[in-house]
């Protein structure tokens, strides 16, 4: 409901409240009463110029004109809403707007019996018909249960058949020093540094005691700690190209805010430990 019609609603359900009174209930919705003030401040002006309130001795009356905004919007923008949801062939597909609207009808009806006696007049669905869709909704929740089931099944046994897996981590001396150790445990005795950073590949080299290769650096098993020792105060150098470690099933991704490790679960399991 927008601004002006909330003021048209308290002022009806309300008739002859005062300006201080009427900030009171419409001030809920705001953070603060200096905000509230002045919506309902420009509101109020609106209002009375175009005919929809009155003002007498600084206490408001709704007009005609005002009372006929309020039930154009709840049949226009709320029965006219759920008419055309429920006229659809499955209204179970669209059930989460269908219970926002009839919720925000049930309150408007409550709070104003003319509002109740206009939304039952206009409504072109039942009781029976919401309550089949509702048995829709059950079924169709009973199959989600089955199929979430299923399907947790068949992650687990993916997991188990060793398919790949991919997990990042911030990039801290912490990841770094799990990131040693995993490669570490892999039968390799020497993996794969790749960057199409040349320079800082060079760095690398010195403290691989190897050779860069093109875009490609071998680093031996015992040297790997202290390279990527050395990697951590290279971060800065990741802000455009990643450094990327090869074994035969593992891919490291290394970037300034993120270290990435992919292979099979098992392994990226421990990764995320």
């Amino acid at each position: 409901m927008t601004t002006k019609n909330a003021i048209l609603l308290i002022v009806k359900q309300n008739p002859g409240i005062d300006y201080n009174s009427l900030l009171t209930k419409f001030a809920s919705s705001y953070s603060n009463a200096n905000s509230a003030r002045a919506a309902l401040s420009r509101s109020l002006k609106d209002l009375t110029t175009f005919s929809l309130l009155v003002k007498k001795e600084n206490k408001y009356f709704l007009m005609e004109k005002g009372e006929g905004e309020i039930y154009s919007e709840i049949k226009n923008k709320l029965v006219l809403a759920l008419n055309s949801l429920m006229n659809t062939k499955r209204p179970v597909d669209e059930i989460d707007s269908v219970v926002e609207k009839l919720q925000i009808l049930i309150e408007r009806s409550r709070q104003d019996r003319d509002l109740l006696k206009t939304s039952k007049s206009s409504l072109d669905f039942s009781i029976s018909e919401l309550q089949t869709v509702a048995g829709d909704l059950e079924k169709k929740t009973k199959h989600l249960e089955y199929i979430s089931k299923v399907f947790s099944e068949q992650i687990n046994s993916l997991k188990d058949m060793g398919f790949n897996d991919s997990f990042s981590r911030e990039f801290s001396r912490d990841s770094l020093s799990k990131l040693a150790s995993i490669f570490s445990s892999q039968p390799e005795n020497e993996f794969m540094f790749e960057s199409q950073n040349v320079v800082f590949l060079e760095s690398l080299a010195e403290h691989a005691s190897s050779k860069p290769k093109n875009n490609s650096l071998l680093v031996q098993k015992d040297s790997l700690k202290a390279v990527l020792e050395f990697v951590e105060s290279g971060k800065p150098e990741f802000s455009i190209q990643p450094l990327n470690i090869f074994s035969s099933v593992l891919k490291a991704e290394l970037l300034r805010e993120k270290i990435t490790l992919s292979g099979p679960y098992s392994e990226v399991s421990k990764w995320k430990e």
